[in-house]
């Protein structure tokens, strides 16, 4: 892989988005208006951030677990992810920004680019997170109040010859 070098930068923020509620009030000709469907409550921060799979040892320092995590993801993402040959010929580089939701059961949903350099690259990065479905653990969920919770993760990722 000479002349290749991939970066991956995990950062998960710590800010919280919590869903709103509304009481309900009685329509203009008194009847009660229709339920609404409970929105669904995603996460950016958490008390216990999810962890990639192998890294929920709980005699690990939860500061350990975290940095098991991000090295695991990383060399995941490294040893899963192939450079687009339309990136390489036209010599594309740069950071592809990809998000996704780690679920209650540990599934990973939601995948999408918010952030692509083109020539294949964000669909490359896509691909390998969604494929993240297929390993045969799956990622320990994130944790609010001790109870499983759906978490935000936004990763970049560096493209450069």
């Amino acid at each position: 892989m000479k002349g290749f070098f991939l970066g991956i930068f995990v950062m998960c923020l710590f800010t919280a988005s919590s869903a709103q509620n509304s009481s309900p009030s009685k329509a203009k000709d008194g009847t009660a208006p229709a339920p609404q469907e409970k929105q669904r409550e995603i996460f950016k921060v958490v008390e216990n951030m999810p962890l990639f799979p192998g890294c929920s040892d709980p005699e690990m320092k939860p500061a350990d677990r975290n940095a098991c995590s991000n090295k695991r993801l990383m060399d995941y993402i490294f040893s899963n992810l192939k450079y687009p040959a339309e990136a390489k010929n036209n010599n594309v580089q740069g950071k592809v920004v990809v998000q996704f939701i780690v679920e209650k059961d540990g599934t990973i949903n939601d995948v999408k680019v918010v952030r692509d350099i083109g020539s294949g690259c964000g669909k490359a990065v896509e691909d390998v997170i969604r494929n993240m479905n297929t390993m045969p653990e799956k990622w320990t969920p994130g944790k609010q109040r001790s109870q499983n919770v759906d978490v935000l993760i936004t990763l970049p990722v560096e493209f450069k010859l």
